[in-house]
């Protein structure tokens, strides 16, 4: 749609003489004579748009700070149409991308996630809403990605020329459907179902693109968490393990870093000795080498030959890291737990003595 339409509409709808609207991505940056204001336009139908609206006003009613407050238009309704899409309107925040490579801003966002999780119990659906659902998903989802790896590999034989990028991605189909089984046998002999039982009365969701562009810090060194887009109802190890993977991937795993996530994230929300073994599979997967054999045979991405093979060597050298780092990881933070378990008994048996 045309700018000035869009302008038109806005107006019209809110309170706003607007100077200027400049795309940004998926939003719209508005500057007017009352201030500098944020347009989100989010392509779903309305249930799936009114589920993520509602998400975001739960937390802010759980007193979850900080992310954007939806403005109401002239009538009182959180959101407008534009064209065929629906899109609501924040204040802009003034403010940077978050930077996952800096220790003390890393220990303050896995704290932040923590608190988005605690603050996402207890959501209410209604028959206005149409979630996407991950409880009790991921056997499934692993599952069906393995058969579309194989896919991949059927359209690689059906070549008369293979590329490079071809025989790289050939040469490590079977260790990767290997990675990708043994997660899946990993989720199921480890209580993965009986754990998804437990989450789903909590009734809390996950945020689902917790990169650092949709973590912004502000003048006053606030963190401020934007783009529900992907809002998705599961548990909260699903929103933690990615965080783990998107600060480690490309070089960076190390027992050091994801202690450092774990145990802030641990300092608002347990992590439970189940939900670690849960993590573990759920890390293991091969979700990159699937993602990228997406976008080369599938979604056949614009992309030059040598991005292609750049993103494949970087997460195979991953994967000679990624099990034994986490390993370690979760046998520290057992070891943890077991501590606390052992204290807080002690406590309690010091307690009662005393009351006699």
């Amino acid at each position: 749609m045309d700018i000035n339409e869009i302008k038109d509409i806005v107006e019209e709808n809110y309170n706003i003489n607007i100077r200027s609207i400049l795309k940004v991505k998926n939003s719209y940056n508005v500057k007017a004579d009352e201030g500098e204001y944020c347009i989100k336009n989010i392509k779903y139908d309305f249930p799936h748009f009114n589920f993520i609206i509602s998400a975001i006003e739960h937390l802010q009613k759980r007193q979850f700070k900080t992310i954007p407050e939806i403005l109401p238009n002239k009538v009182g309704n959180k959101y407008i149409k534009i064209d065929e899409d629906y899109a609501y309107i924040t204040k802009w925040i003034p403010s940077r991308v978050s930077n996952f490579n800096n220790p003390v801003e890393l220990q303050a966002i896995a704290i932040k996630l923590a608190e988005l999780h605690k603050c996402s119990k207890g959501f209410n659906l209604n028959r206005e809403m149409r979630p996407r659902i991950g409880w009790y998903s991921w056997v499934n989802v692993f599952n069906t990605r393995c058969n579309e790896i194989l896919d991949f590999r059927k359209r690689i034989y059906q070549k008369a020329y293979k590329s490079d990028f071809d025989r790289i991605y050939l040469e490590h189909i079977d260790n990767e459907i290997d990675r990708g089984q043994r997660a899946v046998k990993g989720l199921e002999r480890n209580g993965y179902f009986v754990l998804m039982d437990r989450e789903v009365k909590k009734r809390g969701f996950c945020h689902h693109d917790f990169a650092h562009h949709n973590i912004l810090i502000d003048k006053d060194y606030q963190i401020n968490i934007i783009d529900f887009d992907y809002c998705i109802l599961d548990t909260h190890i699903h929103d933690l393990s990615s965080l783990l993977i998107r600060v480690m991937k490309d070089g960076k795993w190390n027992n050091k870093t994801g202690d450092l996530i774990i145990n802030n994230y641990r300092e608002v929300l347990e992590v439970t000795d189940d939900e670690l073994k849960i993590m573990k599979y759920f890390i293991m997967f091969p979700q990159s080498f699937w993602q990228i054999g997406l976008q080369y045979y599938w979604e056949q991405q614009p992309w030059n030959e040598e991005v292609f093979i750049n993103k494949i060597i970087r997460y195979l050298e991953d994967v000679e890291d990624i099990d034994k780092v986490f390993e370690d990881v979760i046998n520290f933070l057992s070891q943890a737990n077991a501590c606390k378990k052992e204290v807080k008994s002690l406590m309690t048996s010091m307690q009662e003595e005393e009351k006699k």
